[in-house]
């Protein structure tokens, strides 16, 4: 029979919650299997899960914080429908283009709808309906809602699964010079989302892919799960694998385009044709062929010179050997000169003199675009300004706010168990009562709750006690360590004979001295232990966790 207090509230009980937690085993687990095992999430099918009570306060931690900073620069929150008409997808042409990983459904009177995985088409369609006037713009809007995706192989829990949340926003201004401003604006509000998230981040140079425009930055979380490989040097520069650029080794290499041999791609020896950047020059390239050997420099002049002299080749030439000045050879059909070979780790940075580039693996967690007038050319979204009437500029932004739950859990958590950052975290502190009656136990949690940082009772509604009698000690503190509450306080014997309390932080990136307002500390870089009298608890998690609020 559960009891009511009136003095800790029940939704700050464990034995309310349902916490559906595993025994530990010796196997290797993904991070999936932790969070499942820990109660986060409950897999309903494949690429489908359940998000249970912890995960959901994670998320509405993550949605507050991208909230707050999209309205920092203008951003009005909304929510469109999931179920949409394919019509104005088929004008853009994504209807087709998505093809497959587009979810599709006939209602009884035999009309199509797809389930949303954007909304550019919607949004665009509502501005056409509501906006009368270029002075009505800027405008910036955004939902945080669920998306659809039919996943040929859905894995790897929420990174990539067929159902998942996400911030998405979208701007409209009456130039392009306005909405490349925006987009700069919005750069900045992610920035400081990424930064509040507490989870190290690279922004990186990236391709547009199926939603368009020229230009386009991720957001990603260096980790080992990741799919997407970024490069990055000391200078700052970073780019996603498909769009970096680099230098190479020394002499060429050239391809061929099968069907079609009279057009030649020329990059550095060793590396790769990029089919995304030579697909920007032509559309319609195939497949590439890499036609014998590496070529030295002066034989590749030569050929190209009696290739030119015929009129019968076209050429593109890679910038990294564009010093041997090919497209200057008269006569010589260079259709263009550009970046047209796929970066690797250990090429020379084009940005800096001095640096090379690196590899790490990633996991993106946003993605933002100036789209340009793609989608208003298309729905024919217009403005009169200056005497003219011309498509509205466009920009689109995105958060996989589900993503960035498991993210964080992936870059943060061991084979000890979770540790969230301390401002996603679901609860700051658990408290576990081993002795001690609940008078003590109340006392310990006000004294908790009230603990302020910067006149603000950050722990207020953010402690939890494990008040489940039917557990044994070992099982509570086995959950404890599992669920990645940042702090854990323990009520045990040493409470008993001496009214200390043991506090557990597991908090990512903490560096702690072996002293903290004059309390012995112990630990590693996943954990830290001291023994605090309960006097002095608060004064000793102000000092510990200064600066990680």
């Amino acid at each position: 029979m559960r009891s009511h207090s009136t003095q800790i509230p029940e939704s700050s009980k464990l034995s309310w919650m349902l916490l559906p937690t595993k025994k530990n085993t010796n196997a290797v687990q993904s991070t999936t299997d932790v969070l499942i095992k820990a109660g986060y999430i409950h897999q309903s099918q494949s690429g489908i899960y359940t998000l249970m009570p912890l995960a959901q306060r994670v998320v509405t931690k993550i949605t507050q914080i991208i909230t707050e900073e999209m309205e920092q620069v203008g951003g009005q929150r909304m929510s469109m429908p999931s179920l949409l008409d394919p019509k104005a997808w088929k004008k853009t042409g994504r209807f087709e283009s998505t093809g497959s990983e587009l979810l599709t459904l006939t209602d009884r009177k035999g009309a199509q709808h797809l389930l949303a995985p954007t909304h550019e088409e919607e949004v665009t369609g509502i501005v056409k309906y509501m906006v009368r006037s270029y002075r009505q713009y800027p405008l910036r809007l955004f939902q945080i809602t669920q998306k659809f995706r039919d996943e040929t192989r859905p894995r790897a829990g929420l990174l990539r699964a067929r159902e998942f949340l996400m911030k998405d926003m979208y701007s409209f201004d009456v130039d392009q010079q306005s909405a490349i401003s925006t987009f700069h604006a919005v750069e900045q509000a992610y920035r400081a989302c990424f930064d509040r998230l507490g989870v190290p981040y690279i922004v990186a140079e990236a391709d547009s892919g199926n939603i368009g425009g020229k230009l386009s930055k991720e957001f990603h979380f260096v980790s080992a799960a990741g799919e997407d490989t970024v490069l990055t040097c000391k200078c700052g520069y970073a780019a996603n694998e498909e769009r970096a650029q680099g230098r190479g080794a020394q002499g060429v290499n050239v391809y061929s385009m099968v069907g079609d041999e009279d057009r030649c791609v020329v990059v550095p020896a060793m590396r790769r044709p990029n089919m995304l950047k030579i697909r920007e020059a032509w559309p319609d390239c195939g497949e590439l062929k890499l036609e014998g050997k590496m070529e030295e420099v002066t034989d590749l002049r030569r050929r190209i010179a009696l290739a030119g002299s015929s009129g019968a080749h076209k050429y593109l030439v890679d910038s990294a050997v564009n010093e041997l000045e090919i497209d200057k050879i008269e006569n010589i059909k260079v259709a263009q000169v550009g970046d047209w070979h796929t970066a690797q780790s250990g090429d020379a940075c084009t940005k800096c003199s001095t640096g090379t580039l690196e590899s790490q693996t990633a996991i993106e967690v946003g993605h933002i675009f100036y789209l340009g007038d793609k989608y208003s050319k298309a729905l024919d979204l217009l403005v009169q300004h200056d005497r003219k009437r011309l498509p509205v500029h466009m920009g689109c932004y995105g958060i996989g706010v589900s993503r960035v739950l498991q993210a964080a859990a992936e870059c943060s958590s061991s084979s000890r168990g979770l540790r969230w950052p301390v401002s996603i975290a679901p609860y700051l502190a658990t408290l576990v009562p081993l002795y001690g009656n609940m008078e003590h136990v109340t006392s310990i949690f006000a004294t908790l709750s009230n603990i302020c940082v910067n006149n603000v009772r950050v722990f207020a509604d953010n402690v939890i006690v494990d008040d489940r009698s039917y557990l044994s000690p070992g099982f509570k503190l086995h959950d404890a360590q599992l669920l990645g509450i940042p702090i854990t306080v323990v009520l045990g014997q040493k409470f008993k004979q001496s009214g200390h309390v043991e506090v557990q932080l597991r908090v990512p990136r903490l560096e702690l001295s072996t002293c903290v307002a004059g309390i012995d500390v112990q630990g590693d870089e996943y954990e830290y232990r001291a023994f605090v009298h309960v006097d002095r608890l608060a004064e000793f998690l102000v000092c510990a966790l200064e600066g990680q609020f």
